[in-house]
């Protein structure tokens, strides 16, 4: 069962918090993303049958989760990765901390967040992509 979020951006972090720490258990909507996640998913099951079949093989894709939230609204987070079917390599729960700095260490190849001010970052040459979906850009 997927559900509405009712928390609203103006509430404050111990709202968001208690929202999600009630929710924990209902994963969150893949909404337009959907077709991403499970093109992640069905990528990590190829690799996986790759790994099995073979010892040396070296997995391509890598996903690293990097995030501001932190306990007790991560298990969310981890119930939502379950659902879709997507395993991350790495999960980082900032609590509120800059992303820049991690960034920086993973370079990663493409970087994805719902809020335009996190992908004005001093973390160099990583493309940045925004999600225009979700609270933050209602």
């Amino acid at each position: 069962m997927m559900h509405r979020s009712v928390y609203a951006k103006t509430d404050s972090l111990e709202a968001f918090q208690a929202h999600e720490s009630s929710n924990a258990h209902i994963p969150h909507s893949p909404g337009p993303l959907a077709d991403l996640f499970r093109k992640i998913s069905a990528l990590q099951k190829l690799e996986d049958r790759a790994v099995a079949d073979n010892a040396d093989y070296r997995r391509q894709l890598r996903t690293a989760i990097v995030t501001a939230r932190n306990a007790p609204s991560h298990e969310r987070v981890l119930t939502t990765l379950e659902h879709w079917g997507v395993e991350a390599n790495e999960v980082f729960f900032l609590g509120g901390m800059q992303k820049d700095r991690i960034l920086q260490i993973l370079k990663p190849h493409m970087f994805f967040d719902d809020q335009r001010s996190h992908l004005e970052s001093a973390a160099g040459n990583v493309p940045m992509v925004h999600i225009p979906f979700g609270v933050a850009n209602s």
